[in-house]
């Protein structure tokens, strides 16, 4: 008997089927007419024309990331439909940081072993995360890569291109000395510090039907409630922002840094930035001190927005009316150094 594809453990009929089962949910769902071609042909192609009809001098905008180990938990737990969200959260949020709204979104899944429903969960999520966040999903790649993967491993990834008028970027030298710094609220861990969580769910073996003791939810639904996608709550306030830093690895000091100025500082209230129930029972389990709780956590903060003063309150109100928590945790204050940073006061 001779070795085919599928005795090397690819199975192509599978990924087929899922597409199709997939383009039928699609064809249930709004469509964009800017798509000209969707999911099947070699590359998806794009209308710009109506999207570029009032900007003079137009940026394409591209992110690329992941969800982490986070996918690890939810494979472990059997709850992977929340995972689609968080993969269009982690890009069309980065997208925001420069002031640019995200236009069509990719994705890259791949595994050990090819399970339809699976895969049609995540591709269904992905899509309900791109309708959350205003954007279109224009392709992917699903690749079965047996010895790479162990059978029921499985990766993701996410690709997303937005537009923004080189006027209207955020960040840098928009960013000026007394700007005022506004939190706006996570929805928990998001996607950031799961290969420490994963271990303290192992060391106090925890269940995730049980119910939480500081929250009335059960573990399952706290521990992968989904990113929050930032686009809807601050697209109508962004030329009111000076900047945005979308809060993931290495928490508060590794990016808000990232969109200060030179010979710029972020000063935050210790008082203004307690941490929420969740990440006081993290510190607890973990005995990280706060310092290490903050550079490894959102600990509570999913954004962080640099505002003029005069714009605190209306973009503050605006994000309220939205529905998420905003907050003042500090200003933008000058530095004799070079490299910005942040300082915490009490």
């Amino acid at each position: 008997m001779g070795i085919t594809y599928e005795s090397a453990g690819v199975h192509t009929d599978i990924a087929e089927k899922t597409l199709e089962r997939f383009k039928a949910h699609l064809k249930t769902r709004p469509k964009n007419p800017n798509l000209l071609s969707g999911i099947g042909p070699f590359a998806s192609c794009f209308s710009l024309k109506s999207v570029l009809t009032e900007m003079t001098d137009p940026l394409l905008v591209t992110s690329c990331d992941g969800v982490g180990t986070k996918s690890m938990l939810a494979l472990e737990w059997n709850t992977l439909d929340g995972l689609g969200q968080d993969l269009v959260a982690m890009n069309v949020n980065d997208l925001l940081c420069v002031g640019a709204l995200p236009l069509v979104f990719l994705d890259y899944f791949a595994c050990g072993k090819l399970i339809e429903d699976q895969l049609l969960t995540l591709l269904k999520s992905i899509q309900a995360g791109c309708e959350l966040a205003g954007c279109t999903l224009a392709g992917g790649e699903t690749a079965e890569m047996p010895g790479l993967y162990r059978e029921n491993d499985f990766d993701l990834g996410g690709f997303t291109v937005g537009v923004v008028d080189r006027a209207h970027v955020l960040g840098g030298s928009r960013i000026q000395t007394g700007d005022t710094l506004l939190a706006i609220e996570s929805s928990g861990l998001h996607s950031n510090g799961y290969s420490l969580v994963r271990k303290v769910i192992r060391k106090y073996d925890i269940t995730p039907d049980d119910p939480c003791p500081f929250e009335n939810i059960s573990w399952r639904e706290l521990f992968l409630k989904p990113t929050h996608i930032y686009v809807r709550s601050v697209k109508s306030v962004l030329n009111q922002v000076s900047g945005l830093a979308h809060i993931t690895g290495e928490g508060i000091p590794g990016n808000l840094p990232r969109i200060l100025p030179p010979h710029t500082q972020a000063e935050l209230s210790i008082a203004a930035c307690p941490l929420p129930p969740l990440f006081s029972w993290l510190q607890e389990k973990t005995a990280l001190s706060r310092e290490e709780m903050y550079q490894t956590f959102n600990c509570g903060i999913g954004m962080v927005a640099v505002v003029p003063a005069a714009q605190r309150a209306h973009v503050q109100s605006h994000i309220q009316n939205a529905g998420l928590r905003c907050w003042e945790i500090g200003q933008v204050i000058p530095s004799a150094e070079t490299e910005p940073s942040v300082q915490w006061k009490p």
